[in-house]
Formats: structure tokens, sequence, C-alpha cells
């Protein structure tokens, strides 16, 4: 009879401290607790899909830092994700060396975002490497030696970043594409775009012209080569199979693809011709004539 009644005691006090421990916590006052990510209350989310935690913070318009007195924005715009080709992606599948911290001190994110693309589009990442754009070029006795002169462009630097296109099946993407040639290619080879301007094909792109073709479309993508090298689809060996491609030329020989040397060179060849120089030269003694009997 007592140990019965003692386990019944025992027992009624384990239940009444777990009753009345909820309400002693009530009247305590709560722990400070001071996220690692203040002022943005990253720690919740942290559980989720991680395109969630990230636009937390970079879906803020708001997010910008000072660097030597230049005000930088880190704002993602999330929509612009959503309709692009990634739109499916997680972040951190481009940002392999995130990690949640804050600040998150990866200085090479760039680097490391512009080059993930190699993980998922392999056939794309090996003919890349054997393209004038690789990391690394040939001496000319085998061997390979990093490039000095200039740096190399990296997927992203091409390609851009969170708004990147569908091309496949997708017309308004592939049109974007083809009319970004000074952003892909232009700005880094500013003399050839310039030089760019035969009527038929640099001067006609530059105007629009959705028939006229893209650097790309003569010179190759991530397999390019210099127009020197046998290899490259703009050598003199390769030219009646690259100007008579689908969707170009018909009936393309070799007397045909003597046009060629205009499309770059238009302006020296113009300027050798002795014709031209001559009208030039008349004109111009006529301009003055003119100009300065009006004085």
């Amino acid at each position: 009879m007592g140990s019965r009644m003692s386990r019944t005691i025992l027992t009624g006090v384990v239940l009444a401290a777990a009753l009345l421990a909820p309400v002693a916590a009530y009247g305590q006052e709560p722990k400070a607790s001071v996220s690692p990510t203040a002022p943005y209350e990253l720690d919740f989310t942290l559980p989720s899909e991680s395109k969630s935690g990230c636009l937390v913070c970079h879906g803020d318009p708001a997010l910008v830092r000072i660097r030597d007195g230049v005000v930088m924005s880190y704002h993602i715009d999330g929509t612009a994700i959503e309709v692009s080709a990634h739109g499916d992606q997680q972040c951190v599948g481009c940002h392999v060396d995130f990690t949640y911290k804050s600040p998150h001190n990866n200085g090479e994110w760039r680097t490391t975002a512009k080059t993930a693309c190699r993980n998922c589009h392999d056939e794309a990442s090996v003919a890349f490497g054997k393209g004038v754009h690789r990391p690394t070029v040939t001496n000319g006795n085998g061997g390979s030696v990093e490039e000095t002169t200039a740096p190399k462009p990296l997927c992203g630097d091409c390609h851009g970043s969170h708004e990147i296109q569908m091309l496949t099946d997708n017309p308004s993407g592939r049109a974007a594409l083809h009319a970004d040639g000074w952003e892909v290619c232009g700005r880094c080879h500013e003399d050839y775009w310039e030089s760019y301007d035969d009527y038929y094909h640099g001067a006609a792109y530059k105007r629009g012209a959705e028939d006229a073709p893209a650097c790309w479309d003569c010179h190759g993508w991530h397999d390019i080569l210099p127009s020197s090298e046998r290899g490259s689809r703009v050598h003199e060996s390769h030219l009646v199979e690259t100007c008579g491609q689908d969707g170009c030329h018909f009936g393309v020989d070799e007397n045909y693809t003597a046009y060629a040397v205009f499309i770059h060179g238009r302006s020296e060849i113009v300027d050798d011709n002795p014709l031209i120089s001559l009208v030039r030269s008349v004109f111009g003694a006529i301009g003055r004539l003119f100009g300065g009997g009006g004085e």
C-alpha cells in the first residue's frame, strides 16, 4: 500500500512540473538573439530551398554596398530568373562556393559562378577548351603556357548571368541573342566590330537585319579559332562551306567567296583603290573651291 502511494505521489509531482514549466517560462524575459545575418533575418530560411533563402536578401532593391566610393547593387530580379533558361535551378547550382555566413566572404564568387556552367554543359565545355578563348594558349612547341597579354572570357562574360534565355524552341530567345553581338563579341574585339561594316553583312546587321549574320554565325561558337588556323570556319579552306551553310548563300564556290575579304576589310580596300582616291580628291577640291568662294 505504501509503495503504491509513493508511486502515485511521484507521478503527480512529475506531471505537475511538466504542466507548470510553460507557466514559469512565460514569466521569464526571452533571451536576446542576434542573427549573424542581421539586419536580414536569414536564419529561418535555411531549411527551405536555396533560391528562397538567397532572395530574402538579394530580392531587396535596397541591398547595396559601397566599395571604393562606388555604390554597388546586389539586388537580383527574381522575375528575370524565373523566365530565364535556369528558372528551375537553385542559386547554389552556380554559386557553388556559397556558404550561409554574412558577409559571404567568397571573394572569387564572380569567377566561380561564371565557370560553373561546365558542371552541366559538358559538350560546350569540351569545345570551349579547344578554342582560342580557352584559359591557356599553345606556345608553338607542343606545350601550353598561361595567357598573359589579355584576360580570357569566362562563360558568363559572353552568355550573361541571371537573365540567360532558353534558345531551344524559343524564337524570341534566339532573336535576342542574335541581336546581342556587341555585348557578346564587340566590346572585347572593338577593332573587328568597327571593321564589320560591309553592305551585306556588318552594316545590315548593325541596323537590325534579322537575316544578317552575327559574329558567331561565321566564326563559330565555343571552339572558335583565329582565321589563320586551318581549323577555323573562316579559314580560306572552309569559306565555301561556311558561306554556303543553311540559311545563308546558295551555289557558293571559290569565286563567290572572294567577296569575303570585304566583310572586315572594306574600308582598307576602298582606301587603297586609286580610282576611289581620285574621285575623293576631285570632290574634295570642288568642296574646297566652293567653300572658299563663299567665305
